[in-house]
């Protein structure tokens, strides 16, 4: 038996005294009572180390030191029990904020906490459909040792990639041209009554003055993300982590510009048609987007889970009813002999 056990046996007597019930000093001490009497029954036994000498006067707390706990929880009503630890401490009494914890707990004084989440982690964007909500945005990669940019346009509900470009620079009218290219991508007119709204940073390609004209001439909605807030545009992030993590880092320079756009073309339509996204159930965006209902989505994965699970129980049941022949073949065997 080790110290710590000792330990504990010393600490439950000790407490036994002051006519305190075992499950009650346990259930504090987080120790399972199998495990306390298999300890106790080891030294009642004899063969465990014998008990060191009871150390409760330098380490059980005093009333003292509770009622200034007490006191200053009463001043500082705000302040959790670790801060109430720091002001024992800054007036040089040492008390464990486990302890003062416990005996807040005990007196009703430990408020209910949860934790704020931070303004960057909501989400200002929840489609309920494709084509409604858009992003655009441009990563870096290179070609040739030199910078290039891979400008993306992505729709939020599906996380279909809409349509990219290569280009060595941005400005203005490759965010109106990729506008344009998404709206061509369906069909969709510049006259067309609902347009995506595209969701962008605040670049100086994205808040020019010839960007917010374009998008106001055909009458559809730009919306600008909040400083130092890549959360709102997440879905467009996202997508870049991956597209670095399985293309762009590991090929590290292209070749040429044609190199680039092939084999970025071909990773896209991938990522599109063949990737499972974990997002959408491991379904595709690209079949989420042609479906444009996640509800339905949600009920064929059902389906498929309650198929797969059908099938299983047939499989162990001719599998426990060949086990069943297989045992009764062996036993006619055995009587035969």
């Amino acid at each position: 038996m080790n110290i710590q056990k000792e330990d504990v046996l010393s600490f439950v007597r000790d407490e036994r005294q002051k006519h305190r019930r075992v499950f009650e000093i346990l259930k504090n001490m987080r120790i399972s009572k199998s495990s306390y009497y298999r300890w106790k029954k080891q030294v009642e036994s004899g063969h465990g180390v014998s008990i060191r000498p009871s150390r409760t006067t330098t380490r059980n707390v005093s009333a003292v030191e509770f009622v200034r706990v007490d006191l200053l929880k009463e001043k500082n009503p705000q302040m959790r029990h670790r801060q109430i630890q720091g002001l024992l401490q800054l007036e040089g009494h040492f008390l464990s904020h486990t302890s003062v914890y416990h005996h807040l707990k005990s007196q009703g004084k430990v408020e209910p906490y949860a934790r704020r989440e931070a303004a960057w982690k909501e989400a200002r964007y929840e489609p309920i459909g494709c084509n409604l909500m858009w992003g655009a945005d441009w990563t870096k990669l290179r070609i040739g040792g030199c910078r290039w940019y891979l400008l993306t346009l992505i729709d939020f509900f599906s996380r279909l990639i809409v349509h990219h470009e290569i280009v060595p620079t941005v400005n203005s009218g490759h965010i109106m041209r990729l506008y344009e290219s998404g709206l061509n991508q369906f069909n969709l007119p510049l006259n067309w009554p609902v347009k995506p709204e595209l969701r962008v940073d605040q670049g100086s390609p994205n808040t020019s003055r010839v960007t917010k004209d374009f998008f106001k001439d055909i009458q559809a909605d730009l919306s600008f993300a909040r400083v130092s807030r890549p959360t709102d545009n997440a879905r467009t992030e996202r997508f870049y982590r991956t597209i670095k993590q399985e293309e762009i880092y590991i090929v590290g320079d292209y070749q040429d510009e044609a190199t680039a756009k092939e084999v970025i073309g071909d990773y896209i339509k991938w990522y599109n048609e063949k990737r499972p996204h974990q997002a959408l159930w491991n379904f595709t965006p690209w079949l989420v987007h042609e479906t444009n209902d996640k509800t339905y989505m949600l009920k064929t994965l059902k389906e498929l889970k309650r198929k797969t699970w059908e099938e299983r129980k047939e499989y162990w049941l001719e599998q426990k009813n060949k086990n069943t022949i297989d045992k009764k073949i062996e036993s006619d065997k055995k009587l035969d002999n």
